[in-house]
């Protein structure tokens, strides 16, 4: 995963811009490719709105070939607070999902996290970190048109942080994702990148 932003001319608006690759195996078997991007805007440092788009296209396992696409609209509020060395994060999002061959579905999605420091250096900032998130994705809507119901789905996620820089983060870690019935254990590996123009 690829998760990049761009302060514009050190606004209060900067361009958030990502992609997921997913697999459905380690290195093989295309689950989902992710690609989303947002205009945010941030009051004070502490409260950031947002506002974007996604494309995603999804594979089952075991059938390529078969892509099912997703434009998706979506408005969000975050904010965090500084509670002793750690970061405390929130983040509220609700989403218009336009699927093919179906009617558009809206969704609510609730994420608590926090990053922990474990090792600073002062002159580049933080360089290893725990970091853990847990987000909840509820319906919206005439919710009986999705297959779970009210309740779509819980992702918890922990892992480890390295900064090589004060604008560089790489994250490995463990996701747990719970549906109605099942669940599925994701290695995930991310790059965090800030620029500014």
């Amino acid at each position: 995963m690829y998760y990049g932003n761009l302060s514009l001319n050190q606004s209060d608006f900067k361009l958030h811009y990502e992609y997921q690759h997913r697999n459905h195996e380690l290195l093989s078997d295309l689950n989902q490719a992710l690609f989303r991007t947002a205009l945010q805007y941030n009051l004070k440092n502490q409260l950031q709105f947002s506002a974007g788009y996604g494309f995603i296209q999804t594979e089952k396992m075991d059938v390529p070939d078969m892509p099912f696409r997703e434009h998706r609209l979506y408005q969000e509020a975050s904010t965090q607070q500084n509670i002793l060395s750690a970061v405390l994060k929130h983040r509220f999002r609700y989403e218009q999902r336009f699927m093919e061959h179906q009617d558009m579905k809206t969704r609510f999605r609730y994420s608590v996290g926090t990053d922990i420091p474990i090792l600073k250096k002062e002159e580049v900032g933080t360089q290893l970190y725990a970091t853990f998130y847990n987000e909840i994705f509820i319906n919206g809507g005439n919710y009986s048109l999705h297959k779970n119901g009210l309740f779509d789905r819980n992702r918890l996620y922990f892992a480890a942080g390295f900064k090589p820089a004060k604008n560089v983060a790489i994250q490995v870690g463990w996701m747990n994702q719970m549906l109605e019935k099942v669940s599925h254990q994701q290695l995930m590996i991310s790059i965090h990148h800030n620029l500014s123009l």
